[in-house]
C-alpha cells in the first residue's frame, strides 16, 4: 500500500517522532511505500526508504495534505497526534477527495486523561466519529473511547528490545556515564507544562535529602522553547539551585529539543542502562514512551497510578498515589502525583537491593512483548485489512462508520422519464474546530505555569488575572526578584503612598495611591501577594481575600493569620519556598484562593455592588490614561 503518515518529522528528536522513525521505516522494509508529512520539515528528502514531504504556511500540514492528496493518491492516510489537533480532515474538500479515491483516514491518537466516569469532550467525540479507523496506542485509551461509543483497534507503541536492554554489569554502565557509585534515578521528560517537571524536583529533593550519593539525570532541553512561551515560563536551572540541588542534578550533555539535535538513540540507552529507576512525574500520559524504554533497559518504572502509566508501571514497576487532580482547558482531569508516596517508594528502591533486582528483572520480561518488530507486524496487519476493506473484501468494525445522519438525498433534474437521485454527505467548514474552541472556551487550564488562579467574578462583572502578575510590599523587592528568576514572566506592582527611594528589580512597577480603593483593580488582577515586609495596609488585604487573591506574610499581619493562615512566612527564605509552591501548584492555589474569599467575605463584609462599581471605575480611568497617553 502506498501510505501518508502525518506526525513528527523523524528527525525530531520527540515521542512522536521516534515512533515516526520506527513504524515509517518498518513499513517501508515490508515492501509498502511510505510518504510522511513531517511537522518540522521544510523540504522534501529521502529518508530509510521513505520520501519526506515539508508542512506549509500551516504547522499541522492542514495545506500541504490537501496537494499530496490530489498529487500522490496514497491508499490511507495515517495521522498521530492528538485528537483535537486534526478537524481539517473533515473539512469538505479533503473528505471528499479521500472518498472519490477511496483513502480511509486512520488516527492514530493518545487519549492522556479524561473527564469524569472515563468520558472525553464532546468535540473530540466528534472527530473520533469521523475517523474511518480509529487506532488507540494504549489500552486505557481504548476503553475510554470505548465508553464514548468509539469503536477503535489497538496498536501501542514499541521499544528497540537490543538497543533498551540491561546492562551485563551496571556498575560499569554507570562509570561509563559518570556516575559510578551513584544511585541513578532518570526522568525522559520534555520540558514541557505537562511532565509537572517542578514536580519531579520536588520529589527529588524530598528523596535526595541526606542521600549524599542519589543523582537526578534529566534528558530534558532546560532551554526548550516551551519554556519561553506565553503560557508556561520556568527556568529550570534556577529552580534547581534554588533547591539547593546543584550538585545531585545534571542533564544530558549536548542535546536540545531541536530538529536533528537529538541523542543517537545508543547514547541515550547508555542513560537507561546506568539508571536504577525512571520517575515521570506526569499528569497525563497518552502512552509514555520512557516508561516502556526504561523497563526494556532494566530500570525500574515510576509513573502515577492514572492514564496510559498505569498499565506500563503495574505489576513490575511502582504507580505513584495521585494526591490531587486539576483540569485542563477541556476539562481533562491532571494527576499530581503524592510527593511524599513517590519518594518513600524511591527511598524503599534505594534501600533494598533485592527489591530493586526483582523489580527490574519483571520490568525487562514486561518489556519483551513490545518490541517494534511486533509493533510493526501490526501495523502490516491492520493495513492489509484495510486494503481488502477498500475492495469490499472484508469489513474493519470501525470501518467506513455510519454516518447517515449527515446524509441528504436530492433528486436531479433530466431528461424525461430519466430520475437520478444524489447521495450527499453534509459537512459543514469549521464546525468541528468551532466545537473544539467551544469545548476549550468551557475550562480554564493548569497548563500555565507560574499557576493563575480563577479570576473575581461578583455581581454581573467578571476581572481576570494576569498570568504571573504579583503585588509586592516595598520590603519585598529581593524577594519578588528570586521568584522571578524561577518564574521569568512575572511582573509586580508595589502600592505605596509616595515612592520608594529606588526600584530597579527588572518588571516591577510603583503604583501610586492616595488611597487604598486606587490599587484594587491592579489587586483583583493578581495571582499574588508579597508582604514579609508587613507594608501593605489592612484594607488592602481585606480586599485581597475579597478577591481570592493569595498573600504570603508574617503573623504579625492580623489579617494575615486571620485570612491565610497556611501562607504565614516568618522569613524571605520560607516566604520564597510558599511562592514557588504556589506558582506550581494549581489545586491548591485555587482552593486557598476560595477558602480566602470566603474568609473575606465572612471577615469584612462589604456590598459586591459597591465593591464591583469601585473595580468598574478604576478599569475606565486606566483605559481613559492608556489611550490619552497612547
Amino acid at each position: 500500500m502506498h501510505v501518508l503518515w502525518i506526525s513528527d518529522s523523524p528527525d525530531t528528536p520527540s515521542g512522536f517522532g521516534n515512533v515516526t522513525r520506527f513504524v515509517c521505516a518498518g513499513l517501508a522494509r515490508l515492501g509498502h511505500r511510505v510518504s510522511i508529512l513531517g511537522w518540522q520539515a521544510h523540504e522534501s528528502y529521502e529518508w530509510q526508504g521513505c520520501k519526506v514531504f515539508p508542512v506549509g504556511s500551516d504547522p499541522l500540514g492542514s495545506d500541504a495534505m490537501f496537494g499530496l492528496l490530489v498529487r500522490h493518491r496514497p491508499d490511507a492516510v495515517i495521522a498521530l497526534g492528538d485528537v483535537w489537533w486534526l478537524p481539517f480532515f473533515n473539512a469538505p474538500h479533503v473528505r471528499r477527495q479521500m472518498e472519490l479515491t477511496k483513502t480511509p483516514w486512520l488516527l492514530y491518537f493518545p487519549i492522556d486523561g479524561d473527564t469524569e466516569q472515563e468520558r472525553l469532550p464532546a468535540s473530540w467525540i466528534e472527530v473520533l466519529r469521523e475517523v474511518d479507523v480509529p487506532i488507540a496506542m494504549s489500552l486505557y485509551g481504548q476503553r475510554v473511547a470505548q465508553r464514548c461509543g468509539i469503536a477503535s483497534e489497538y496498536i501501542p507503541h514499541g521499544v528497540d528490545l537490543d538497543i533498551f536492554s540491561p546492562p551485563v554489569d551496571r556498575a560499569q554502565a554507570k562509570a561509563r556515564v559518570d556516575a559510578a557509585g551513584k544511585f541513578l534515578v532518570l526522568s525522559d521528560s520534555r520540558n514541557q507544562p505537562r511532565k509537572l517537571l517542578p514536580r519531579l524536583l520536588d520529589v527529588f529533593a524530598r528523596f535526595a535529602a541526606g542521600r549524599p550519593d542519589a543523582l537526578l539525570h534529566l534528558h530534558t532541553d532546560p532551554d526548550d522553547e516551551f519554556a519561553a512561551s506565553g503560557y508556561y515560563s520556568y527556568d529550570l536551572r534556577a529552580d534547581i539551585r534554588n533547591l539547593g540541588l546543584e550538585s545531585q542534578v545534571r542533564f544530558s550533555p549536548g542535546f536540545t529539543m531541536k530538529k536533528g539535535a537529538g541523542l543517537p538513540l545508543t547514547e541515550l540507552a547508555a542513560y537507561y542502562q546506568a539508571a536504577d529507576v525512571h520517575l515521570l512525574a506526569s499528569s497525563g500520559e497518552g502512552f509514555g514512551l520512557p516508561t516502556l524504554q526504561a523497563a526494556a533497559a532494566g530500570a525500574v518504572p515510576m509513573a502515577s497510578a492514572y492514564s496510559a502509566s498505569q498499565e506500563l508501571v503495574e505489576g513490575h514497576g511502582a504507580a505513584i498515589r495521585v494526591a490531587d487532580w486539576t483540569e485542563n482547558e477541556f476539562g481533562i482531569r491532571r494527576a499530581r502525583i503524592d510527593v511524599e508516596d513517590a519518594a518513600a517508594k524511591l527511598a524503599r528502591y534505594y534501600e533494598d537491593e533485592a527489591l530493586l533486582q526483582e523489580a527490574s528483572q519483571r520490568s525487562r520480561q514486561f518489556a519483551l512483548g513490545y518490541g517494534w518488530e511486533e509493533v510493526v507486524e501490526q501495523w502490516d496487519r491492520l493495513l492489509h485489512v484495510v486494503s481488502d476493506a477498500r475492495r469490499g473484501l472484508r469489513t474493519l468494525p470501525s470501518f467506513g462508520a455510519d454516518r447517515t445522519a449527515n446524509v441528504t438525498q436530492q433528486i436531479l433534474p433530466s431528461v424525461p422519464g430519466v430520475s437520478v437521485t444524489v447521495k450527499m454527505v453534509e459537512r459543514e467548514l469549521g464546525k468541528l474546530e468551532a466545537s473544539i474552541a467551544a469545548d476549550a472556551r468551557e475550562h480554564g487550564t493548569d497548563f500555565r505555569l507560574p499557576t493563575v488562579t480563577p479570576g473575581y467574578e461578583a455581581a454581573r462583572l467578571a476581572v481576570p488575572r494576569r498570568p504571573g502578575y504579583i503585588g509586592v510590599s516595598p520590603a519585598d523587592a529581593l524577594l519578588f526578584r528570586d521568584l522571578k528568576n524561577i518564574f521569568p514572566v512575572l511582573c509586580g506592582w508595589v502600592p505605596a503612598w509616595s515612592p520608594p527611594t529606588e526600584i530597579s528589580i527588572e518588571g516591577l512597577e510603583w503604583m501610586p495611591m492616595q488611597t487604598t480603593e486606587d490599587a484594587r483593580y491592579e489587586l483583583a488582577q493578581s495571582v499574588l501577594l508579597l508582604n514579609v515586609g508587613g507594608q501593605i495596609p489592612e484594607d488592602l488585604l481585606a480586599d485581597a481575600a475579597r478577591f481570592g487573591v493569595l498573600c504570603i506574610g508574617t503573623s504579625d499581619a492580623p489579617s494575615q493569620v486571620k485570612l491565610w493562615p497556611s501562607l504565614v512566612a516568618e522569613d524571605t527564605e520560607q516566604a520564597l519556598k510558599l511562592g514557588r509552591e504556589l506558582l506550581t501548584d494549581a489545586a491548591r492555589a485555587a482552593r486557598l484562593s476560595s477558602s480566602a474569599r470566603q474568609a473575606g467575605e465572612s471577615c469584612y463584609p462589604v456590598s459586591l455592588d459597591q465593591l464591583s462599581s469601585s473595580l468598574r471605575r478604576l478599569h475606565s480611568e486606566q483605559w481613559k490614561g492608556v489611550a490619552a497617553a497612547g
